[in-house]
């Protein structure tokens, strides 16, 4: 059994690793969410883009993902 958690860009991975009670049979993935730089602006993704970055954390198998960018963080929208 697999689990994907998708988790907003402010999130603390670590912490919510620590904290989210997981059976031993499950493995856990954590989906992050970030945000597109174009140009000058900043965005936050698409629903596309959410789904995709989902989609292709499952297909990988990647524990941890992040879909878009995290950096800079002044730059979030």
């Amino acid at each position: 059994m697999h689990l994907y958690h998708v988790l907003g860009s402010s999130s603390n991975l670590d912490e919510i690793l620590r904290s989210v009670p997981v059976p031993e049979s499950c493995c856990y993935h954590q989906v992050q969410l970030g945000f597109v730089i174009e140009g000058d602006r900043s965005r936050w993704l698409t629903h596309e883009e959410i789904s995709g970055g989902v989609i292709e954390c499952i297909r990988h198998h990647h524990r941890r993902h992040v879909v878009g960018t995290l950096e800079p963080w002044d730059r979030r929208p």
